[in-house]
């Protein structure tokens, strides 16, 4: 079996709102999935399932979010909002590469690693420290 992909660290992923970090570490389970799969050579079709997997779970995951961050006073609601339609766009022309070529790129992977790390960690968290002071 081929190196996990991404390790969830509870200390640095966590947004402290255990409903996000569940659907977090799904995200995670997926990507680790499709890279797992990828090394093991998997069918094209395979792969694509996986990848279309992601992207489904990825809008339900957003959609998720900010109707949960909406509930707050979370003053950057407007840009979390616009950066996962970014992402998704983003998300939705790798797939689009994978249909035409078939091949997974090393940029794509990067790309999954970023956006994990650097969402969770850089903004998620953001909505999450709200949510604790609000409950607390």
């Amino acid at each position: 079996m081929a190196d996990t992909f991404f390790k969830w660290d509870q200390q640095k992923l966590s947004t402290h709102v255990e409903a996000m970090d569940n659907e977090h570490k799904k995200l995670v389970d997926i990507m680790n999935r499709l890279y797992e799969r990828h090394e093991a050579k998997a069918s094209k079709i395979e792969l694509n399932s996986i990848i279309r997997e992601l992207a489904a779970w990825t809008i339900t995951h957003f959609e998720h979010e900010e109707k949960f961050f909406d509930t707050l006073p979370y003053s950057h609601a407007a840009v979390h909002k616009k950066i996962h339609k970014d992402l998704i766009e983003r998300l939705k022309g790798h797939q689009a590469e994978f249909e035409k070529t078939g091949v997974l790129t090393p940029a794509f992977f990067q790309f999954l690693k970023t956006w994990l790390t650097a969402h969770i960690m850089g903004i998620d968290t953001k909505y999450g420290e709200i949510a604790v002071k609000q409950a607390g």
